[in-house]
């Protein structure tokens, strides 16, 4: 089967060929340790030599409204070095690739007047960005994969590019009303800019990136995110499926407390569905696993794991959750650059040949 074939049965709760698949590395010193002289200018190029090497059936374009028109401020060029950049709404962040590190260091709105202030670009300027965009999204499509376009969604688009954590924790607690505002400024904006995406390319699912907690609970209220933030995530995936494209959810953290409100979205695919984050693949697959496809599974920890530690837990994942379809394999944070390169391969080899239907496991 080709990929986008694979992922599209899973998504109707099929049982393809295999299991779909779809990892990465979790920081830039794991891409040049596992991929060293590998690199090339070409993003197209570099992306689909990714996937091949992992053996992906997604991969994955960003369609972030405050960082495609981003401008670098300042560039170290060394191989160690970082960069400062001035995304579209006016934040700034630092970003340095080794040892990775990212930091927000300005957010553009200190005090609530700010918001009105901040020039949105038009449609008109993302326009060179969409047509480019859009050419490489067919070149995937041609060679039969499944392409998601990613932006974030309402809780980390404000928090990370217009007011700051601890700030828009503050206000989500204090100012309830302000922080609506902000959520509605992000996302108009965000779902005009995803429309005339949607409307220019061959995209199969547009992915929500939206953390929303630590590794016990939520950063904030259940009453919160249900008055807050959820009617947003409705409207996206309102406003997505109008336009024949899946949705799906990316959302780290002990989600517990809401995951029946966000399947009730009608989300399509959830991700990372971490066990270290305390959520339980076999009772997720129970309650909705006829409902929503599960997407990941596997330990953000997987790069401490010896051999044998690998083959359970992977076949473990794949026990609960692939019969009847409905499943997407995938690690919760990415290979570490700290994993044994011989413990890689081997996570590498376990998961293609346990990911096939017909395996007995």
């Amino acid at each position: 089967m080709r990929p986008v074939d694979r992922v599209t049965a899973a998504l109707y709760h099929e049982e393809p060929d295999k299991v779909p698949f779809v990892d990465h590395f979790s920081q830039p010193e794991a891409v040049d340790l596992f991929f060293r002289g590998w690199r090339v200018s070409n993003e197209e190029r570099w992306l689909l030599k990714q996937a091949r090497w992992w053996g992906n059936d997604i991969i994955s374009v960003s369609i972030n409204a405050p960082t495609l028109l981003s401008e670098e401020i300042v560039k170290d060029p060394s191989k160690r070095g970082y960069v400062i950049t001035r995304q579209a709404w006016g934040s700034i962040t630092y970003t340095r690739r080794t040892p990775y590190f990212h930091i927000i260091i300005h957010s553009p709105i200190r005090w609530p007047e700010d918001l009105d202030r901040i020039e949105v670009p038009t449609l008109g300027k993302y326009e060179d960005k969409i047509t480019a965009i859009a050419r490489s999204v067919s070149k995937y499509k041609r060679q039969g994969y499944f392409v998601e376009a990613f932006h974030n969604g309402p809780f980390v688009m404000v928090w990370h590019w217009l007011r700051g954590l601890t700030t828009f924790l503050t206000d989500i607690v204090k100012d309830p009303y302000f922080a609506k505002r902000l959520v509605e400024f992000a996302m108009k904006n965000q779902i005009e800019l995803s429309k005339a995406f949607i409307d220019e390319a061959e995209i199969d699912a547009i992915r929500l990136g939206n953390d929303m907690g630590t590794t016990r609970s939520l950063f904030f209220s259940p009453r919160a995110y249900k008055e807050i933030f959820n009617p947003w995530e409705k409207r996206l995936v309102y406003e997505y499926h109008k336009r024949g494209v899946f949705v799906f959810y990316h959302c780290h953290g002990n989600i517990n407390l809401i995951f029946k409100d966000l399947v009730d979205t009608g989300i399509d695919a959830i991700d990372p569905l971490d066990p270290d984050d305390g959520i339980n693949l076999a009772e997720i697959k129970e309650k909705y696993g006829d409902r929503i496809t599960l997407r990941g599974g596997i330990s953000k920890y997987i790069g401490r794991y010896n051999k044998r530690e690998i083959y359970e837990h992977v076949k473990d994942r794949i026990r609960i959750a692939a019969p009847g379809g409905g499943f997407i394999l995938q690690s919760a944070g990415g290979l570490p650059q700290d994993m044994p390169k011989e413990n890689f391969y081997y996570y590498k080899k376990i998961i293609n040949e346990l990911r096939r239907y017909n395996m007995r496991i």
